[in-house]
């Protein structure tokens, strides 16, 4: 039964993905590309993390960005704090549910709901994880204005390899995030029409388990907004700068130092494994 939801949750969410390429991309073929590269940024994490014996988890981060926030069309922020829960249906499928509080620098943050529903399984001798997650985002009033709430659904693939070094347990892991925004209005007026994806993210993780109940990982990230900006005209409404997409890349590296409370069975635990 579940292998057959499994297929059929892929080729949902693998159909969904084209025929929203095909709708939206048609218009824009003739558009130049452009890409700006943000200044490099450092995420510091600090996690702990409860993993129960069939595999459930609850969990709780809190991370720092430096040298400065990120910020993007529908989220900024400086710091954050990330809390949730995950229930394990059986040894591959899961299910959960998590919030997130975001902090900027200056004005209101925001808050993220989050749902998610994954498989994990293998390929080879690799673990392959699959997953389809939906958000919630609302914003704080800022100086006496309040934006409308958004939301966005995120497919993820990733791969990974766990083994030992002088008995120490490793993980090596790679995945990728596509996330298509939308605004709860009429789709001929959102901001989010003109692109296939507005926003993706590309990790690779690297992560030990030091002790029992701790571990490091490390990571590098590339994340890129995908904006469509609309042509500029002069008084005599000739095309002066013609449509163009642009793609912002906030590229940086990462340290996330997470601490372990086992139930039962640590050994079945795989340190950072998955990357949410």
């Amino acid at each position: 039964m579940f292998k057959t939801l499994g297929k059929v949750f892929l080729l949902v969410a693998f159909s969904s993905g084209l025929v929203i390429a095909q709708s939206n991309s048609k218009p824009l073929d003739s558009a130049e590309v452009k890409k700006v590269y943000r200044p490099w940024s450092t995420f510091l994490s600090l996690r702990s993390e409860i993993y129960f014996s069939k595999g459930s988890s609850l969990f709780g981060e809190v991370s720092y960005t430096t040298p400065n926030e990120y910020a993007s069309l529908n989220e900024a922020y400086k710091s954050y704090f990330w809390f949730g829960y995950e229930q394990a249906f059986s040894k591959k499928w899961f299910g959960g549910v998590s919030g997130r509080m975001n902090f900027v620098e200056e004005g209101a943050g925001s808050f993220f709901t989050r749902l998610n529903f994954a498989h994990r399984g293998s390929i080879g001798k690799l673990f392959f994880y699959k997953e389809l997650a939906f958000e919630h985002l609302y914003y704080a009033e800022s100086d006496h204005y309040k934006r409308k709430a958004e939301g966005r659904i995120s497919p993820c693939v990733g791969l990974g390899k766990s083994f030992k070094v002088a008995n120490k347990s490793m993980f090596i892991g790679v995945n990728y995030r596509a996330f298509l925004n939308f605004d709860f209005q009429d789709d001929k007026s959102s901001i989010y029409k003109n692109r296939v994806f507005d926003r993706t993210k590309l990790r690779f993780d690297v992560t030990c388990q030091l002790l029992q109940h701790w571990a490091v990982g490390l990571y590098y990230l590339k994340d890129t907004e995908y904006y469509y900006t609309l042509a500029q005209y002069d008084i005599n409404n000739n095309v002066v700068v013609p449509d163009y997409k642009l793609n912002q890349i906030t590229q940086g590296l990462g340290v996330t130092l997470t601490y372990l409370l086992f139930k039962e069975n640590p050994d079945q635990y795989i340190p950072g494994f998955p990357s949410r």
